[in-house]
């Protein structure tokens, strides 16, 4: 009895630290602590990665869980990255500009729903994840704070871009899970770790360069293994 309690346990533990940590988030950037909300953010990445192996491992993956996730994740990539982008916006912005940055609470809703209800019949880790995940929105949103490229410096490519990134969420392209490699997984868990305290701009860059790299050629690597696995 207690193995099963901590088997589902664990994993739920995790998903509700990325809750929290989205809240803390949320509440530093109305607050004006942007560097401290991009912070939580990414420590609630780190949790992401950390409670889907923890259900794997202890083989306590559930429609719960799931849907679980799907909330948290909704939290930390679409409503904290949102109320942070929205405070790099200048006083006197465009109400286009305003709504261009909020378009991701409508593709993040409209992804997660989808995704939900595709959950029951596909298997992701094989078929790949339909659309551009939310947390690429969300990192982008965090580099740009890192590299202190808003307040009137580069809030216009910010603003150009997240639609862009809206789109590709809703998108019926498939896109390969980027950490299914531990070779893969682990040095982006360090980087997410150390990203907000060392090395920030350097990886803050880093970030942007691997997020565009993966929505050019995310698609292409995933057809790729799919014709190689057929060829087999």
């Amino acid at each position: 009895m207690g193995n099963r309690f901590l088997s589902f346990g664990i994993p739920q533990l995790l998903t509700a630290a990325r809750v929290i940590l989205a809240g803390w988030a949320l509440s530093a950037a109305i607050a004006g602590q942007l560097h401290l909300a991009a912070s939580l953010i990414t420590f609630g990445a780190v949790t992401d990665g950390l409670d889907g192996i923890a259900a794997r491992k202890l083989r306590s993956a559930t429609e719960f869980g799931a849907l679980f996730d799907y909330f948290a994740d909704y939290l930390c990539y679409i409503v904290a990255p949102w109320v942070l982008s929205s405070s790099l916006l200048p006083e006197g912005s465009s109400p286009l500009a305003a709504l261009a940055l909020g378009t991701p609470l409508l593709a993040g809703a409209v992804r997660y729903a989808r995704n939900g209800l595709l959950l029951r019949t596909e298997d992701f880790e094989q078929l790949g994840f339909p659309g551009l995940g939310t947390v690429f929105y969300a990192f982008v949103v965090v580099a740009w704070v890192f590299l202190d490229l808003g307040r009137n410096r580069g809030d216009t490519a910010l603003i150009l871009s997240v639609p862009v990134l809206c789109v590709l969420m809703v998108t019926p392209v498939r896109y390969p899970k980027l950490v299914a490699s531990k070779l893969v997984f682990f040095p982006v868990l360090l980087g997410l770790l150390l990203m907000p305290f060392v090395l920030t701009r350097y990886l803050a860059t880093l970030t942007l360069v691997l997020v565009g790299a993966y929505v050019v050629f995310g698609p292409v690597v995933f057809r790729a293994g799919v014709r190689a696995e057929v060829s087999q």
